[in-house]
């Protein structure tokens, strides 16, 4: 699971700010195991995609722009 298909689903704006981006649905759509999600959440994060509210979940941010 590439990094730039999270970040595609977020620059086409499929993802809206402040959408909840569920760990368990996309294990279920590309078949990974939740360390890979995990990874990838955390490189969604660094690229300065989204963030993470614990116990909560993570969320698209609010100012990011269509590249």
């Amino acid at each position: 699971m590439g990094l730039e298909v999270l970040v595609a689903h977020i620059d086409s704006g499929e993802w809206g700010p402040k959408f909840k981006i569920s760990e368990v649905k996309l294990m279920e759509e590309f078949g990974v195991a939740r360390p890979t999600i995990r990874k990838a959440m955390e490189r969604l994060r660094g690229a300065g995609k989204a963030y993470t509210v614990p116990n909560l979940g993570s969320f698209v941010k609010a100012d990011t722009a269509p590249e």
